[in-house]
């Protein structure tokens, strides 16, 4: 060094520096750094330092072995697809290989992120994990590696100094693993990227967007059924209830591993945890093990988020919302009453954005412990203070009430959007007090449930569940004898029918019966629909002439008040037609159906579904000359039956019983035309009917019979295909598997008996 430094005011010396490892500086120079390496510090004074202190990152190796990781994850379970993503990414040459672990928070993207860098470290070099939440801390992420790999740098550069040091060692080499844990934005970790030509990155976020051209992206989901369970018994031990605990839970690797944790240091069984979760949730979300990180709860690492999202307030009412609905399928038409398209979408976008929904098409999917969280009030939470929660409530249950069909008649027209709506108005029953229902809810659970009654027999139970309450919110918000009690009432008459008795049943209908008269009089579309439930409980209950009177008065009815035209006149008119052939005039009957099937043909068409079911009917008489009486008895209270369920099913067996006992029943020989238009029925009825709809077994029992009528071995080997793919369609436990059983065995028999020859498709049902 040929000159001092000098700071004194005025004073400029020149200076020089001779010698590659020299260093010159003047005036009032803190620091200064040759081009070979050396650096001096002044301080009144200045000091040499020789390169070997400070080398230039190029020049440094790395250790044979340095891993920064702030956990093995020796606890892991499941993960296998992801593992295979990351071993067998391709290597690209003068590129960084950069994937990005993203998914919901406590979905464990940090524990697997340190569970495969664990094992890459076995044959790598260093393996580093930063802390990436900030810019910042990206920084202090980069120095830590820099001092690791030269530690004398970090009494020599500035943090700054340090920080870009480390991005020039990863630049420069090769065989290293950067993790970037839990990045905020894409945009923090994006100048790192691209800087580096080889190594890899394996980042972290819950950021699902904006990491096109970055990083590859590997969506996380929950762990299986098995693997939940797998996790809970290795903390916790075997528990016979792990499995709905995990089940309760989602499966969120996070919450089924503190619940586990809460349970093995309480020495609690999962049934008394789930027990006091359901009774205490704000205090059982917020609890982790003893010694965990309290910031690393279920109810906060999503607050967190929500505090990014809270800028606009839409955002975080819309997730509220959400949360009283199914966790699937949510209909994004459910929200549109919450502002303009693009309000909506924005909020959307974002929560999506964040892991906290998933967007699929139309429909919106949000993780079931994500909605039980955001349901329940917390007063320490301002994302979830009690009147923001009623808010969310009601406004779910106004939006699914605005959702519902114009259409009013509950008919087959509604039934794709009713269908949509129906799981959710159901976890909305389920989530929200009974004392909660608003007039809109009240009407939403009448709908709802005529729709099951009138879709699919097999839902009745679920329908009489929501009807009841249904007539209890009615009867507190408008009075006994209401009009909207009154209609509620009719429908779970109908419910009673389909579960109950007949004894049960014929009290219920004459009574609902009686009021419809008296409150509503008889030109009302109510009082319709309860004569139309007293004369099939009539039918069932073997008074054929009360049931072909109230046919006959629900037929002048519907002619009054909605014309000859209508699709419930058509009903009624069916009902008419099947009282007439449970008196015994059969003949009269087949006519009084030919005439209605041509009449619903010419006005309602050919696929409308009353038209199918007069169809179905017509189809079973067509071939039929004489029946004895029994038999039309019986037949009478099988469609009488018809959408009831339970009844339907001991109908069904009563026709086979009563046919195979008497034998004496003349039939037609079908023809390979009547096959044809069999098979099309069937075919038509399963595309517009709801899976278990009764016209669908119909009609499947309709061509079987068909098959049977033709007396024709080419036959034998389709029908038994049939009746095996109908037994396991409904399931070994249905009820209609018994029936069907009893009527195949029985058809068979006859046409043998008439016949005199082998049975059709005699070979093993299974």
């Amino acid at each position: 060094m040929s000159a001092p430094f000098d700071n004194r005011p005025g004073t400029r010396a020149p200076v020089t520096a001779s010698g590659s490892s020299a260093i010159a500086a003047g005036g009032n120079v803190t620091q200064a750094q040759s081009g070979a390496g050396s650096f001096a510090l002044n301080i009144e004074k200045a000091d040499l330092v020789f390169p070997e202190a400070c080398p230039s990152a190029e020049s440094v190796d790395c250790p044979p072995v340095l891993t920064g990781l702030p956990t093995r994850a020796a606890l892991f379970v499941g993960r296998d697809d992801e593992l295979d993503v990351l071993n067998g990414a391709p290597v690209t040459p003068g590129q960084a290989s950069a994937h990005v672990l993203h998914g919901l928070g406590g979905i464990g993207k940090s524990t697997l992120a340190a569970r495969w860098a664990a094992e890459y470290s076995r044959s790598h070099a260093p393996v580093w994990w930063i802390t990436a939440s900030s810019r910042a801390a990206i920084e202090d992420g980069l120095a830590g590696l820099a001092t690791a790999l030269q530690p004398s740098l970090k009494k020599l550069l500035l943090p700054e100094q340090l920080g870009e040091w480390g991005r020039q060692w990863l630049a420069t080499h090769t065989g290293w693993l950067l993790v970037l844990d839990n990045v905020m934005s894409p945009a923090d970790v994006e100048p790192l990227l691209s800087r580096a030509n080889t190594g890899r990155f394996l980042i972290t976020s819950r950021l699902s967007t904006g990491w096109r051209g970055i990083a590859e992206p590997v969506p996380l989901g929950v762990l299986s059924r098995e693997e939940a369970v797998d996790l809970f018994t290795r903390i916790r031990g075997e528990d016979p209830d792990a499995g709905e605990l995990c089940e309760e839970l989602g499966h969120l690797p996070l919450a089924v591993a503190q619940a586990a944790a809460y349970c093995h240091e309480a020495d609690c069984p999962a049934r008394e945890y789930l027990r006091d979760l359901a009774a205490h949730p704000v205090p059982m979300y917020a609890e982790t093990e003893e010694g965990g990180d309290h910031e690393r709860t279920i109810a906060r690492i999503w607050h967190v988020t929500l505090d990014r999202l809270a800028q606009e307030p839409l955002t975080v009412r819309v997730l509220l919302i959400l949360a009283w609905y199914a966790s699937e399928g949510i209909p994004r038409t459910l929200l549109a009453p919450l502002g303009d398209p693009p309000t909506v979408r924005r909020a959307l976008r974002r929560l999506a954005a964040h892991s906290m929904i998933t967007l699929s098409g139309d429909t919106v999917t949000v993780h079931r412990l994500v909605q039980a969280v955001s349901r329940v009030e917390d007063d320490s939470d301002r994302h979830r203070l009690p009147e923001m929660i009623v808010d969310a409530r009601t406004t779910a249950m106004s939006t699914l009430a605005r959702a519902l069909p114009a259409d009013d008649s509950e008919g087959p027209s509604t039934w794709p959007v009713m269908r949509a709506l129906l799981p959710h108005v159901e976890a909305l029953a389920g989530y929200a007090p009974p004392e909660t229902d608003t007039p809109e809810m009240a009407r939403l659970l009448t709908r709802t449930g005529g729709y099951m009654l009138g879709a699919n027999p097999g839902l009745a139970s679920r329908a009489l569940a929501l009807l009841q309450r249904a007539e209890a919110d009615c009867v507190r918000m408008y009075g006994h004898e209401s009009p909207e009690t009154v209609r509620v009432r009719v429908e779970l008459a109908s419910a009673t029918r389909m579960l109950f008795d007949v004894g049960r049943a014929r009290p219920v209908a004459e009574q609902v019966l009686a009021d419809c008269l008296r409150i509503l009089g008889t030109d009302h579309e109510v009082t319709i629909s309860a004569q139309m439930n007293a004369l099939k409980v009539a039918s069932l209950s073997g008074d054929g002439e009360k049931a072909l009177q109230l046919a006959e008065e629900a037929l002048v009815g519907c002619v009054r008040v909605l014309g000859d035209d209508a699709p419930r006149t058509f009903e009624a008119r069916t009902a008419v037609a099947m009282a007439v052939a449970e008196t015994g005039d059969l003949a009269r009957a087949k006519d009084m159906f030919d005439a209605l099937l041509a009449d619903c043909v010419r006005v309602l068409g050919e696929e409308h579904p009353e038209t199918l079911s007069v169809k179905g009917v017509a189809s079973v008489l067509a071939r039929q000359t004489v029946l004895p009486e029994a038999p039309v008895d019986a037949m009478a209270k099988l469609f009488a039956a018809a959408g009831s369920g339970t009844d339907l099913v001991a109908a069904l067996r009563e026709v086979a019983e009563q046919i195979k006992r008497t034998g004496a029943v003349e039939l037609g020989r079908a023809t390979e035309e009547d096959v044809a238009a069999a098979e099309l029925h069937l075919e038509t009825c399963s595309r517009i009917f709801d899976d278990g709809h009764p016209d669908i077994v119909a009609a499947r029992l309709a061509l079987f019979k068909t098959y049977v009528d033709t007396r024709d071995e080419r036959y034998s080997e389709r029908a038994a295909r049939l009746f095996v793919d109908t037994l396991k369609e409904l399931g070994e436990g249905h009820p209609v598997t018994g029936m069907a059983i009893g009527f195949f065995q029985a058809l068979q028999t006859l046409a043998e008996e008439m016949s005199g020859s082998s049975p059709v498709g005699t070979e093993d049902t299974g």
